[in-house]
């Protein structure tokens, strides 16, 4: 069951059994970031301190004042099951096992976790690894790990991997990409995909899910709630252990059976789950659903460089997609205000010399257009004869709106290349809610799990096996 795992993400006080002085220990990175959550107060508990970090600790959460929800273990694996015992009886209602050593180490370990999921079950608890790194949500600073905190998003994404998903925190951080939660699973003893799936399917601050999955040890609860949830919000799954040797090292990381990974792939489509091939693909993927979805798989690109809009119509072709066919009047009215030089078929190539003002006819026109399910707008060259940074992003905002406004609504990916050039270009559009890439592959990604989703959540219109 799923219930009980809003105090990971919003517990009304948290202590922190393991909390440190020393910058070299893992208690000391989790406590100074938890320092900065605003649901509630952050407890250090630490037998041998008077205070940890200036603040007041204790020797025990059973001796902490005011309500603890949530406790965050980071001790010696031998001191681990009495700091849970304690959690029981104080009445914590979810705790994060950072500590290693448990199953993932063998037989013997094995045996160790099967008793701490003893424990959590006779006093009601849940628990979130152990041999993890911990949780986040971003919308309360809540960061319950020993890594930096995420930026600001509406991607949730659950890791089994916990140093794959500290690297990609670290990697989304530095290309401006948020997320809403964050779950390191690490070893599943108690909660998994499939409990995080149901809570985060009912989480307003979420509009997909992406997961790392390794090795599942329910695969039927697995498809079960995973049919369920993508009838609601998109799941995107990248599979580690493809091969057989990666199969092998799965085993001795989290303790998982990684199992064929074909079957892996044929289950998770046949469950509506979306399958990235890469961490670049799954993120793309998932930060393309702050779009409406699309009513068939008919794609328009804008470009003002003709070898973007080649690059695009393979990508977009490799992966099934159509180009759209204006329509006569959707190219007249391009033609209207367009360069003669300019291309008005799909891809429609303004040339470099288009402003802002020309993205803003270009994408009312094409939007408008009935043979047109979804745009890629693309901008190779965005500064050069007083172009201004942003004008080409602030034309696409500014047209979606007024579409969006007088009730036409399609979805808007957008491709901005140019580098550190096209920076301010890509924030402006991502604060509108418009996903950015800056590679073919990565946009094309995006319109297609789009397309991918629509077809699963029954979007009218023919789609070809995706």
């Amino acid at each position: 069951m799923s219930s009980g795992l809003d105090a990971f993400f919003n517990p009304r006080g948290v202590a922190v059994i393991g909390a440190s002085d020393d910058p070299k220990k893992l208690g000391y990175e989790v406590f100074k970031n938890l320092r900065s959550y605003k649901g509630g107060k952050v407890y250090p508990i630490n037998p041998r301190r008077e205070y940890v970090q200036g603040v007041k600790a204790f020797k025990s959460v059973l001796e902490v004042p005011g309500p603890v929800d949530m406790a965050v273990i980071v001790v010696p694996k031998k001191f681990v099951k009495q700091a849970l015992i304690e959690c029981g009886e104080r009445g914590v209602k979810a705790v994060v096992i950072i500590t290693a050593g448990f199953s993932e180490t063998g037989t013997e370990g094995a045996r160790d976790e099967e008793e701490l999921v003893a424990i959590a079950r006779k006093y009601g608890m849940r628990i979130v690894g152990p041999n993890c790194v911990g949780v986040m949500n971003t919308r309360v600073d809540l960061n319950a790990t020993f890594i930096m905190p995420a930026k600001k998003g509406s991607v949730a994404f659950v890791s089994q991997s916990g140093a794959l998903g500290g690297a990609i925190i670290y990697k989304t951080v530095k290309e401006k990409v948020g997320f809403s939660k964050f779950v390191s699973v690490g070893n599943m003893a108690d909660v998994d995909f499939a409990d995080l799936m149901e809570y985060l399917a009912n989480d307003p601050e979420t509009t997909a899910i992406a997961l790392y999955v390794e090795g599942l040890k329910d695969g039927k609860r697995f498809m079960e709630v995973a049919r369920k949830v993508t009838r609601v919000k998109p799941v995107i799954a990248l599979k580690g252990g493809r091969s057989e040797a990666g199969s092998k090292a799965v085993a001795s990381h989290t303790g998982s059976l990684a199992g064929n990974f074909r079957v892996y792939e044929a289950a998770f489509k046949q469950a509506g789950v979306l399958v990235a091939d890469t961490i670049d693909e799954m993120i793309s993927m998932a930060r393309a659903f702050t779009q409406p979805l699309p009513k068939g798989d008919r794609v328009a690109i804008l470009t003002n460089a003709g070898g973007a809009g080649v690059l695009l119509t393979d990508q977009l072709e490799a992966r099934g997609l159509k180009l759209a066919n204006l329509s006569e009047g959707t190219r007249a009215r391009l033609k209207s205000f367009l360069p003669p030089i300019a291309s008005v078929r799909n891809p429609v190539d303004t040339t470099a010399g288009a402003r802002g003002r020309d993205y803003y006819e270009c994408v009312k026109a094409l939007l408008t257009d009935s043979n047109v399910d979804l745009l890629v707008a693309a901008c190779v060259v965005p500064t050069f004869a007083g172009m201004t940074p942003t004008e080409h992003a602030e034309g696409i905002i500014k047209a979606v709106k007024e579409l969006g406004e007088g009730g036409v609504r399609k979805p808007v990916i957008a491709m901005f290349m140019a580098g550190h050039v096209s920076e301010e270009s890509r924030r402006v559009l991502e604060e509108n809610n418009i996903p950015t890439y800056e590679r073919p592959e990565d946009a094309a990604a995006a319109a297609t799990a789009l397309v991918r989703f629509s077809r699963i959540k029954g979007c009218r219109g023919k789609f070809d096996a995706l």
